[in-house]
Protein backbone atom coordinates (compact mmCIF):
# COMPACT_ATOMS: atom_id res chain seq x y z
CA UNK A 1 0.00 0.00 0.00
CA UNK A 2 2.81 2.39 0.84
CA UNK A 3 4.53 1.54 -2.45
CA UNK A 4 1.73 3.19 -4.39
CA UNK A 5 2.15 6.39 -2.45
CA UNK A 6 5.93 6.53 -2.82
CA UNK A 7 6.58 8.95 -5.79
CA UNK A 8 10.22 7.92 -6.22
CA UNK A 9 9.34 4.28 -6.81
CA UNK A 10 6.56 5.25 -9.26
CA UNK A 11 9.00 7.38 -11.28
CA UNK A 12 11.38 4.47 -11.59
CA UNK A 13 8.62 2.23 -12.91
CA UNK A 14 7.58 4.83 -15.50
CA UNK A 15 11.13 5.14 -16.73
CA UNK A 16 11.51 1.41 -17.21
CA UNK A 17 8.29 1.21 -19.24
CA UNK A 18 9.30 4.26 -21.32
CA UNK A 19 12.49 2.58 -22.52
CA UNK A 20 10.43 0.14 -24.53
CA UNK A 21 8.79 3.03 -26.49
CA UNK A 22 11.94 4.96 -27.43
CA UNK A 23 11.52 4.38 -31.22
CA UNK A 24 7.71 4.31 -31.35
CA UNK A 25 7.36 7.99 -32.27
CA UNK A 26 9.84 7.68 -35.13
CA UNK A 27 8.10 4.60 -36.49
CA UNK A 28 4.67 6.25 -36.28
CA UNK A 29 6.01 9.35 -38.03
CA UNK A 30 7.57 7.21 -40.78
CA UNK A 31 4.20 5.55 -41.36
CA UNK A 32 2.11 8.76 -41.41
CA UNK A 33 4.50 11.24 -43.08
CA UNK A 34 4.22 10.02 -46.71
CA UNK A 35 0.43 10.13 -46.69
CA UNK A 36 0.47 13.52 -45.02
CA UNK A 37 2.93 14.92 -47.58
CA UNK A 38 0.85 13.57 -50.46
CA UNK A 39 -2.24 15.30 -49.10
CA UNK A 40 -0.32 18.58 -48.75
CA UNK A 41 1.04 18.37 -52.32
CA UNK A 42 -2.43 17.67 -53.74
CA UNK A 43 -3.90 20.59 -51.79
CA UNK A 44 -1.20 22.95 -53.04
CA UNK A 45 -1.68 21.80 -56.65
CA UNK A 46 -5.44 22.22 -56.62
CA UNK A 47 -5.11 25.62 -54.94
CA UNK A 48 -2.77 26.68 -57.77
CA UNK A 49 -5.23 25.44 -60.37
CA UNK A 50 -7.98 27.42 -58.69
CA UNK A 51 -5.77 30.50 -58.79
CA UNK A 52 -5.11 29.85 -62.50
CA UNK A 53 -8.85 29.72 -63.15
CA UNK A 54 -9.38 33.07 -61.45
CA UNK A 55 -6.37 34.61 -63.18
CA UNK A 56 -7.63 33.43 -66.58
CA UNK A 57 -10.95 35.19 -65.98
CA UNK A 58 -9.20 38.33 -64.80
CA UNK A 59 -6.76 38.26 -67.72
CA UNK A 60 -9.67 38.04 -70.19
CA UNK A 61 -11.37 41.02 -68.61
CA UNK A 62 -8.19 43.11 -68.38
CA UNK A 63 -7.12 42.42 -71.96
CA UNK A 64 -10.60 43.32 -73.26
CA UNK A 65 -10.56 46.55 -71.27
CA UNK A 66 -7.06 47.32 -72.55
CA UNK A 67 -7.91 47.06 -76.25
CA UNK A 68 -11.52 48.19 -76.39
CA UNK A 69 -10.52 51.84 -76.66
CA UNK A 70 -9.24 53.59 -79.75
CA UNK A 71 -5.64 52.97 -80.80
CA UNK A 72 -5.04 49.70 -78.99
CA UNK A 73 -3.82 46.58 -80.77
CA UNK A 74 -4.11 42.82 -80.38
CA UNK A 75 -0.45 42.55 -79.37
CA UNK A 76 -1.05 44.88 -76.42
CA UNK A 77 -4.05 42.81 -75.26
CA UNK A 78 -2.19 39.50 -75.56
CA UNK A 79 0.83 40.92 -73.69
CA UNK A 80 -1.46 42.22 -70.92
CA UNK A 81 -3.19 38.86 -70.55
CA UNK A 82 0.14 36.99 -70.45
CA UNK A 83 1.51 39.41 -67.82
CA UNK A 84 -1.47 38.70 -65.58
CA UNK A 85 -1.18 34.94 -66.06
CA UNK A 86 2.55 34.98 -65.29
CA UNK A 87 1.88 36.24 -61.76
CA UNK A 88 1.97 32.61 -60.59
CA UNK A 89 4.91 31.50 -62.72
CA UNK A 90 5.37 30.74 -66.39
CA UNK A 91 1.87 29.80 -67.53
CA UNK A 92 1.49 28.30 -70.98
CA UNK A 93 -1.79 29.56 -72.40
CA UNK A 94 -3.43 30.06 -75.79
CA UNK A 95 -4.69 33.64 -75.93
CA UNK A 96 -6.84 34.77 -78.85
CA UNK A 97 -8.47 38.13 -79.41
CA UNK A 98 -11.15 38.26 -82.10
CA UNK A 99 -9.86 34.92 -83.36
CA UNK A 100 -6.28 36.17 -83.76
CA UNK A 101 -3.37 34.93 -81.69
CA UNK A 102 -0.92 37.72 -82.52
CA UNK A 103 0.68 35.88 -85.46
CA UNK A 104 1.85 37.83 -88.49
CA UNK A 105 0.90 37.52 -92.13
CA UNK A 106 3.38 37.50 -95.05
CA UNK A 107 3.57 41.32 -95.04
CA UNK A 108 4.49 41.47 -91.34
CA UNK A 109 1.10 42.75 -90.20
CA UNK A 110 -0.81 41.19 -87.32
CA UNK A 111 -3.64 38.94 -88.53
CA UNK A 112 -7.09 40.06 -87.39
CA UNK A 113 -6.04 43.52 -86.24
CA UNK A 114 -8.77 45.61 -84.66
CA UNK A 115 -9.75 48.63 -86.71
CA UNK A 116 -12.26 51.48 -86.49
CA UNK A 117 -15.15 49.31 -87.73
CA UNK A 118 -14.68 46.57 -85.13
CA UNK A 119 -17.73 46.52 -82.85
CA UNK A 120 -16.80 43.83 -80.32
CA UNK A 121 -13.63 42.58 -78.68
CA UNK A 122 -13.74 38.86 -77.92
CA UNK A 123 -10.92 37.46 -75.80
CA UNK A 124 -10.50 33.75 -75.10
CA UNK A 125 -7.85 32.13 -72.92
CA UNK A 126 -7.25 28.38 -72.82
CA UNK A 127 -4.90 26.83 -70.26
CA UNK A 128 -4.13 23.12 -70.68
CA UNK A 129 -3.77 21.64 -67.19
CA UNK A 130 -1.25 18.91 -68.00
CA UNK A 131 1.20 21.59 -69.19
CA UNK A 132 0.81 23.77 -66.09
CA UNK A 133 1.16 21.51 -63.08
CA UNK A 134 3.94 21.98 -60.54
CA UNK A 135 4.10 18.81 -58.43
CA UNK A 136 1.61 16.31 -59.83
CA UNK A 137 2.26 14.54 -63.14
CA UNK A 138 0.48 16.19 -66.05
CA UNK A 139 -0.98 12.88 -67.22
CA UNK A 140 -3.13 12.88 -64.12
CA UNK A 141 -5.29 15.64 -65.63
CA UNK A 142 -5.51 14.25 -69.17
CA UNK A 143 -6.73 16.82 -71.68
CA UNK A 144 -8.56 18.98 -69.13
CA UNK A 145 -8.53 22.71 -69.84
CA UNK A 146 -9.36 25.94 -68.11
CA UNK A 147 -11.21 28.25 -70.48
CA UNK A 148 -12.18 31.85 -69.95
CA UNK A 149 -13.90 34.11 -72.45
CA UNK A 150 -14.99 37.74 -72.49
CA UNK A 151 -16.90 39.79 -75.04
CA UNK A 152 -17.08 43.60 -74.85
CA UNK A 153 -18.24 46.34 -77.14
CA UNK A 154 -15.53 48.69 -78.36
CA UNK A 155 -15.42 52.41 -77.68
CA UNK A 156 -14.84 53.54 -81.24
CA UNK A 157 -17.53 56.12 -81.80
CA UNK A 158 -17.65 58.86 -84.37
CA UNK A 159 -19.48 62.16 -84.38
CA UNK A 160 -19.52 63.13 -80.72
CA UNK A 161 -18.00 66.48 -81.42
CA UNK A 162 -17.43 68.16 -84.73
CA UNK A 163 -15.19 71.20 -84.35
CA UNK A 164 -16.50 72.70 -87.63
CA UNK A 165 -20.10 73.01 -86.35
CA UNK A 166 -19.32 74.36 -82.85
CA UNK A 167 -20.08 78.06 -82.28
Amino acid sequence: MFAKLNPIRNRRRRRRGGRLRLGATAVEFAMVAPAFLIVIVICVEFARLSILRNLAQNACYESCRMIMSEGASIEVGIARAQDILNRVGDVEADITINGADGSLDSDGNTIGQIDRNTLNVETEITIVLNENTVFLPGAMFGNQEIRAAMDMRTERYEGFFDAGTAH
